[in-house]
């Protein structure tokens, strides 16, 4: 009698597998493997060919793994992904929406709820007085934005004007602030309801100070090297993920998502901005301190600036 309980045959040789990078923002890295297998193995079955997961609390791992060939599409923030396009090592092909519909999220400061910080200006007025959480200098919410909106206008460095300066993941800050072992910290609008959800009596020890402008959410990258078929493959999936009630619960407690919607480089331009400013910023800093060219560097930016508008503008219309 044949025997039909076999495992099945492995893919073939011209098929193989490749990695999909996740960012852990708001759960541990099992936590996050195991909300995102259901999609993987989805993905893994609509390619024919495995697909194995990974991930990491730093966003410079995901973003490294893409740059040594290590891993071929990522969820990716929008501040990594700039290098990665800028490289012309990976390209955007889709993007994140909310359970709201919404295409964007705000970076927030938090501060404990009995704090006496109710402003931004409180947190300002008082320097060397209040310790501080910042996210990872590669986190687009928890420090790139935060950092040019509040202190870069307020003409502010936080390693001076803070009494301590720590840096962490959303999670990380949200703790620190919610059990007062920080004064304020760094967050965002994706990560808090997740927290409310999972820990509803450290939210409660939480106060929102500040909002910032509409922050476009994090984008989905692959390699530029990926065979054309392959890519419009995972990009078809990814878009089309999310019409069952199963595949909407798994979009759900992923980081309460609705879908997924085609995207491209031009998503970045408001962080592109954001980056050149500050850029530009802290040369006029360090010219005034009488370090190196300041005109030499402008040079450099004004160049960099006409390359990143081209490549931009490019993949305006790739998403429609």
């Amino acid at each position: 009698m044949r025997c039909w309980a076999r495992s099945p045959r492995p893919p073939p040789a011209e098929t193989p597998g490749f990695t999909l990078g996740i960012i852990a923002a708001g759960a541990t890295v099992e936590q996050t493997l195991e909300i995102w297998k259901p999609l993987t193995n989805a993905l893994s079955k609509e390619l024919q060919t495995p697909v194995r997961a990974v991930a990491s609390k730093n966003y410079a791992d995901i973003s490294t793994g893409i740059k040594e060939g290590k891993i071929q599409v990522a969820w990716i923030n929008n501040k990594l992904a700039v290098e990665l396009v800028e490289t012309e090592q990976a390209q955007i092909f889709a993007q994140m929406v909310r359970l709201d519909k919404t295409r964007g999220y705000k970076s927030v400061l938090i501060v404990p709820k009995n704090s006496p910080i109710n402003t931004v200006a409180d947190a300002l007025g008082q320097p060397g007085v209040y310790t501080l959480g910042l996210g990872a200098k590669n986190s687009t919410s928890g420090y790139l934005v935060p950092y040019y909106y509040v202190f870069q206008k307020a003409k502010i460095d936080p390693a001076k004007h803070f009494k301590t300066v720590t840096h962490g993941t959303h999670r990380e800050n949200f703790l620190a602030v919610a059990e007062g072992r920080a004064d304020m910290g760094t967050n965002n609008t994706e990560d808090l309801p997740r927290f409310q959800a999972e820990l509803p009596d450290k939210f409660a020890q939480i106060k929102v100070i500040w909002e910032s402008p509409l922050i476009p959410n994090d984008p989905l990258v692959y390699r530029k090297d990926l065979p054309a078929a392959m890519q419009q493959r995972i990009r078809k999936f990814f878009i089309a993920y999310g019409k069952t009630e199963a595949e909407k619960a798994t979009l759900k407690s992923i980081n309460g998502l609705s879908g997924f919607v085609a995207s491209s480089n031009h998503q970045l331009r408001p962080i592109v901005d954001l980056e050149l400013f500050d850029a530009l910023t802290k040369a006029m800093a360090g010219s005034a301190n009488g370090a190196g060219s300041f005109t030499g560097v402008v040079d450099q930016l004004t160049k960099r600036a006409a390359r990143l508008d081209t490549m931009l503008n490019a993949t305006r219309f790739d998403a429609n």
